[in-house]
């Protein structure tokens, strides 16, 4: 009888063995697929943040060209008032555009440091999602520089067509 109770206890032994082998298997695929989900995960993660990157560096082109073509118009406003105020290629006239050009070289300057992620870059998919976080950063900074620089000649160019219209309105009760 005691080797029966040995026999069944050692079966019994080898049976719980298995199954911790098993329950070890087990939980090494699991481990193994869970590693996969996270990492499909930190994938999306960073696809996501550079379609958003590459978004904001977009942004930061549109707002650039709006500038240019406020600033184009900001040289014809300043040339018209040139015209009205009797100072053509004056010296204030040449410093105003001048002014103009230069603002224009700093939505360059903007716009050149966006334009590395107008295009989905797909070599950050390697990186760290922290070095795509700060880049976004960078262009989010970018995009406000910018917006404020676009503002700030809107207004200069409404301010100088008000001028010109007071003067043509001058001129025009002169006639």
């Amino acid at each position: 009888m005691a080797e029966i109770t040995t026999i069944v206890s050692t079966a019994a032994s080898v049976i719980s063995a298995i199954g911790g082998a098993a329950a070890c298997i087990a939980a090494f695929r699991s481990a193994g697929h869970a590693q996969k989900a996270f990492d499909q995960n930190q994938k999306m993660e960073k696809r996501f943040a550079l379609r958003q990157l590459s978004v904001t560096a977009h942004q930061v082109a549109v707002e650039v060209d709006r500038i240019k073509w406020s600033a184009q118009g900001l040289k014809v406003a300043y040339k018209t008032l040139a015209v009205f105020a009797g100072a053509v290629d004056g010296s204030r006239q040449k410093l105003m555009l001048q002014e103009v050009e230069d603002k224009v070289k700093a939505a360059d300057s903007i716009k050149e440091k966006a334009s590395p992620f107008v295009d989905l870059n797909t070599l950050l998919l390697n990186g760290p999602l922290d070095e795509i976080n700060d880049r976004e950063v960078l262009m989010s900074q970018l995009l406000v520089e910018a917006t404020a620089l676009r503002e700030k000649t809107e207004i200069e160019l409404s301010e100088i067509q008000a001028q010109n219209a007071m003067y043509r309105e001058n001129v025009v009760q002169k006639a």
